[in-house]
């Protein structure tokens, strides 16, 4: 059995611009993980896929020609099912014939969704680090691995994750989220979307070995999060923001003033390239001028981005979260901001040493709205174990 466990993260630069070619976002690796276990069934075409965070537990088959999988396809394991099938088909293009397959997928508890209830009004919390994405790239390596292919020939982990995320979700992000999870702490700028627009719904065996074959147009380099600096996550309780809605806003905006969006956008990445310059050169206490050049870049572009916010009538910064952050850059965070798209899902920070970011946490914990995560910043991607060998942990 093969296990790939992948990391979710967080998007602390970009979360707008990213979606313009060829801007960049600068994105970390956090330590927690979807896992998925992965055990080939040989002699047999039956299909068992066990997801314990959705209470789900399916059966069906195999087609071994095509790698289609006969199974009831619900809203839950659409995503699972996509991927499987994806990654099957580029198994069959390689010269296997896929066997039954066991599928396992669980997420550690940081990802787990909130849901309290006053009386009969559910709410729902989350802190929107990307379990869909890691869940995503976490199958494609662990089902590769199982068959012995390359993780890293042509890039395929990152390429069938990406496409396979995209069919089953019906849009095309800037896949930050998917590059992350496969890579780690990256500095990103995505691929055009027309490299997979045209893919079909109903995909061939050639269709998928041909889109991972060809070479993508995404720019990925590795930036590790400065070891003197301490990340901080909280999210809030009884909220959740929609990632879609808020871009669907924004979307509208640029529709209306073109001219006006690309110009915030422009002033969002500029800010953005310049504050990763300056954290790609933080190495210890000594590096002063760098860490300022950091902080200010860095909050001209949350700036730029909450004026995005404003003229577009998106909640990318909401008028208290303002507070909030003005707040915690007084109680030991060298910079704060809502990350991604922003909205109210979660709130991070940076501080230099322990000190600083254990007053600040006190602080965050003083907050009855917020619920403190303990993660961390780490700067490695998906990961792979075999189960029955020793020492065979690596990362791709």
């Amino acid at each position: 059995m093969v296990e790939a466990k992948a990391p979710g993260k967080v998007l602390w630069l970009g979360g707008y611009s990213v979606l313009e070619r060829p801007n960049i976002g600068y994105v970390t690796a956090i330590d927690a993980y979807v896992h998925a276990n992965v055990n080939l069934l040989e002699g047999s075409n039956e299909v068992h896929i066990n997801a314990p965070d959705f209470n789900l537990e399916m059966a069906g088959t195999l087609d071994p020609k095509t790698g289609k999988i006969n199974i009831e396809r619900t809203k839950e394991l659409n995503l699972l099912i996509t991927t499987a099938e994806i990654s099957l088909s580029y198994v069959i293009s390689r010269g296997f014939r896929p066997n039954g397959i066991s599928i396992e997928t669980r997420n550690d508890k940081t990802f787990a969704y909130r849901i309290s209830s006053n009386g009969s009004n559910k709410k729902v919390s989350k802190s929107g680090m990307g379990s869909s994405s890691a869940v995503t790239v976490a199958l494609v390596a662990a089902i590769l691995k199982s068959y012995g292919l390359d993780t890293n020939e042509n890039d395929a982990v990152h390429k069938i994750a990406q496409l396979s995320h995209s069919v089953a979700t019906g849009k095309i992000g800037s896949g930050f989220d998917i590059a992350a999870a496969t890579y780690g702490s990256i500095l990103y700028s995505r691929y055009s979307p027309a490299m997979i627009a045209g893919f079909p719904q109903n995909f061939t065996i050639d269709d998928v070995a041909s889109i991972v074959d060809k070479k993508w147009d995404y720019k990925i380099k590795g930036v590790n999060f400065p070891g003197i600096f301490r990340a901080s996550m909280a999210n809030f309780i009884n909220e959740a923001a929609i990632t879609t809605s808020l871009v669907g806003v924004v979307n509208e905006f640029k529709k209306r003033n073109p001219h006006e969006y690309e110009s915030i956008i422009t002033e969002i990445n500029d800010s953005a390239e310049k504050a990763v310059v300056a954290l790609s050169k933080i190495k210890n206490e000594n590096g002063t001028h760098d860490i300022e050049e950091f902080i200010d870049n860095f909050e001209r572009s949350r700036l730029a981005t909450r004026k995005l916010g404003e003229l577009s009538g998106a909640e990318i910064e909401p008028a208290d979260t303002t507070k909030l952050i003005e707040e915690s850059k007084k109680e030991g965070a060298l910079v704060a901001r809502l990350p991604g798209a922003g909205g109210k899902d979660s709130v991070v920070a940076i501080s230099k040493g322990d000190d600083e970011a254990e007053r600040l946490r006190r602080f965050w914990s003083s907050k009855n709205d917020l619920e403190l995560l303990g993660i961390s910043m780490q700067n490695n991607g998906v990961t792979l174990s075999k189960k029955d060998q020793k020492h065979t942990s690596k990362s791709i």
